[in-house]
Protein backbone atom coordinates (compact mmCIF):
# COMPACT_ATOMS: atom_id res chain seq x y z
CA UNK A 1 0.00 0.00 0.00
CA UNK A 2 1.19 3.53 -0.68
CA UNK A 3 1.61 5.75 1.75
CA UNK A 4 -0.58 8.89 0.28
CA UNK A 5 1.54 11.73 2.60
CA UNK A 6 4.97 10.58 1.84
CA UNK A 7 7.18 13.28 -0.37
CA UNK A 8 10.08 12.01 -2.33
CA UNK A 9 13.17 13.47 -0.62
CA UNK A 10 14.21 14.65 -4.28
CA UNK A 11 11.60 16.86 -4.94
CA UNK A 12 12.27 19.19 -7.77
CA UNK A 13 12.01 23.10 -8.15
CA UNK A 14 9.81 22.81 -10.18
CA UNK A 15 7.31 20.39 -8.62
CA UNK A 16 7.77 22.43 -5.20
CA UNK A 17 6.52 25.38 -7.41
CA UNK A 18 3.73 23.64 -8.85
CA UNK A 19 2.80 22.59 -5.26
CA UNK A 20 3.04 25.84 -3.96
CA UNK A 21 0.89 27.38 -6.89
CA UNK A 22 -2.08 25.06 -5.80
CA UNK A 23 -1.24 25.62 -1.63
CA UNK A 24 -1.38 29.34 -2.48
CA UNK A 25 -4.76 29.45 -3.97
CA UNK A 26 -5.55 26.89 -0.98
CA UNK A 27 -4.48 29.82 1.35
CA UNK A 28 -6.22 32.98 -0.53
CA UNK A 29 -9.56 30.99 -0.43
CA UNK A 30 -8.93 30.27 3.14
CA UNK A 31 -8.63 33.94 3.89
CA UNK A 32 -11.06 35.14 1.40
CA UNK A 33 -8.74 36.76 -0.84
CA UNK A 34 -9.01 36.87 -4.99
CA UNK A 35 -5.44 36.05 -6.35
CA UNK A 36 -6.36 38.16 -8.69
CA UNK A 37 -8.04 40.85 -7.06
CA UNK A 38 -6.43 40.88 -3.90
CA UNK A 39 -2.87 40.17 -5.20
CA UNK A 40 -0.99 43.13 -3.29
CA UNK A 41 -2.43 42.36 -0.01
CA UNK A 42 -1.83 38.45 -0.51
CA UNK A 43 1.92 39.35 -1.12
CA UNK A 44 2.78 41.85 1.27
CA UNK A 45 1.33 39.21 3.61
CA UNK A 46 3.67 36.51 2.57
CA UNK A 47 6.09 38.91 2.55
CA UNK A 48 5.92 39.65 6.33
CA UNK A 49 5.37 35.33 6.49
CA UNK A 50 9.09 35.55 4.62
CA UNK A 51 10.57 37.71 7.55
CA UNK A 52 9.11 36.12 10.02
CA UNK A 53 10.26 32.46 8.73
CA UNK A 54 14.07 34.34 7.88
CA UNK A 55 14.27 35.31 11.50
CA UNK A 56 13.66 32.04 12.49
CA UNK A 57 16.24 30.70 10.13
CA UNK A 58 18.41 33.25 11.88
CA UNK A 59 17.78 32.07 15.39
CA UNK A 60 18.68 28.24 14.52
CA UNK A 61 22.46 29.41 12.90
CA UNK A 62 23.04 31.34 15.66
CA UNK A 63 21.92 28.46 18.25
CA UNK A 64 23.57 25.95 15.89
CA UNK A 65 26.40 28.22 16.16
CA UNK A 66 26.34 28.34 19.72
CA UNK A 67 26.36 32.12 19.44
CA UNK A 68 23.05 31.80 22.18
CA UNK A 69 22.97 31.45 25.65
CA UNK A 70 24.33 27.77 26.67
CA UNK A 71 20.43 27.35 28.22
CA UNK A 72 19.07 27.42 25.22
CA UNK A 73 21.81 25.97 22.92
CA UNK A 74 20.13 22.40 23.64
CA UNK A 75 17.07 23.00 21.49
CA UNK A 76 18.85 23.90 18.46
CA UNK A 77 19.28 21.08 16.57
CA UNK A 78 20.06 19.97 12.88
CA UNK A 79 16.39 18.76 12.70
CA UNK A 80 14.93 22.07 13.47
CA UNK A 81 17.91 24.20 11.64
CA UNK A 82 16.22 21.73 8.54
CA UNK A 83 13.57 22.66 9.01
CA UNK A 84 13.44 26.91 9.17
CA UNK A 85 15.53 26.25 5.94
CA UNK A 86 12.32 24.42 4.70
CA UNK A 87 10.01 27.24 6.11
CA UNK A 88 12.31 29.81 4.29
CA UNK A 89 12.10 28.15 0.57
CA UNK A 90 8.63 26.80 1.37
CA UNK A 91 7.52 30.54 2.09
CA UNK A 92 9.62 31.54 -1.01
CA UNK A 93 7.88 29.57 -3.37
CA UNK A 94 4.38 30.62 -2.06
CA UNK A 95 5.86 33.80 -2.79
CA UNK A 96 6.59 33.36 -6.22
CA UNK A 97 3.37 32.47 -7.10
CA UNK A 98 1.59 34.72 -5.60
CA UNK A 99 3.89 37.33 -7.82
CA UNK A 100 3.72 34.75 -10.85
CA UNK A 101 6.98 34.70 -10.69
CA UNK A 102 9.05 31.44 -12.51
CA UNK A 103 11.31 30.46 -9.88
CA UNK A 104 12.70 26.97 -10.89
CA UNK A 105 13.43 29.01 -14.54
CA UNK A 106 14.71 32.18 -12.39
CA UNK A 107 16.88 29.74 -10.60
CA UNK A 108 18.29 28.45 -12.96
CA UNK A 109 19.03 31.76 -14.74
CA UNK A 110 21.16 33.05 -11.65
CA UNK A 111 23.30 29.66 -11.14
CA UNK A 112 23.86 30.05 -14.67
CA UNK A 113 25.26 33.58 -14.00
CA UNK A 114 27.16 32.23 -11.14
CA UNK A 115 28.86 29.66 -12.84
CA UNK A 116 30.54 32.21 -15.44
CA UNK A 117 31.17 34.30 -13.21
CA UNK A 118 33.56 32.02 -11.91
CA UNK A 119 37.16 31.94 -12.47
Amino acid sequence: MTDVHHQPSDMSLREASEWAGHQAKRLAANFGLDMAGDRDLFALAQTAKLGEEVGELHAEVLGALKYCRADKAAQFTSDSLAGELADVMVCTLLLAQILEVDLPAAVTGKIGFLRERQF
